[in-house]
């Protein structure tokens, strides 16, 4: 049996809260300090590092970008908190 890679504490959900917010102009430092609510708490750093391997890390961003768009998918008929109008807790 072939060895799993490390296990993300990113889900495709945390993944298009954080791509949704980052576009619509959200800091780094509210994320982290729950402008939005993620499936677990993030610090800044761990924020800032999901976020630079998605944009630079060919690896984790086309894991990242296939799981986003299979979650996107699976929500496209329902409302939800992950839309981009919906995606924060400030108005």
């Amino acid at each position: 049996m072939g060895a799993l890679g490390p296990v993300s504490p990113w889900t495709p959900e945390d993944d298009v809260l954080l791509r949704n917010s980052i576009e619509a102009g959200a800091s780094l430092e509210s994320l982290a300090k729950g402008a939005v609510q993620f499936s677990r708490k993030f610090t800044v750093r761990e924020i800032q590092d999901r976020w630079y391997s998605l944009l630079y890390d060919p690896v984790v961003s086309a894991e990242a970008a296939f799981h986003m768009t299979e979650f996107e998918r699976s929500t496209l008929t329902l409302p939800s908190k992950y839309s981009r109008a919906g995606n924060s807790k400030e108005k």
